[in-house]
């Protein structure tokens, strides 16, 4: 859920527009998690990598 902007900053930002977020990519605890998540998403052509922040300890689905 969005925090709601007061004061000062409802000002700068005009209402209607959204705040200049880039939108996190999706990550699982485990290969086999992600490879049902690709595999329920119907993808053709994936590969699965470690994340390169934080420990890695997580994975991601990368399309070709």
């Amino acid at each position: 859920m969005v925090k709601k902007i007061h004061g000062r900053r409802k000002r700068y930002i005009p209402i209607g527009t959204s705040r200049n977020r880039k939108p996190r990519m999706k990550t699982f605890t485990t290969e086999v998690v992600a490879k049902a998540y690709a595999e329920k998403l119907e993808l053709k052509s994936y590969s699965i990598e470690k994340t390169k922040y934080g420990l890695g300890k997580k994975y991601k689905i990368v399309a070709k």
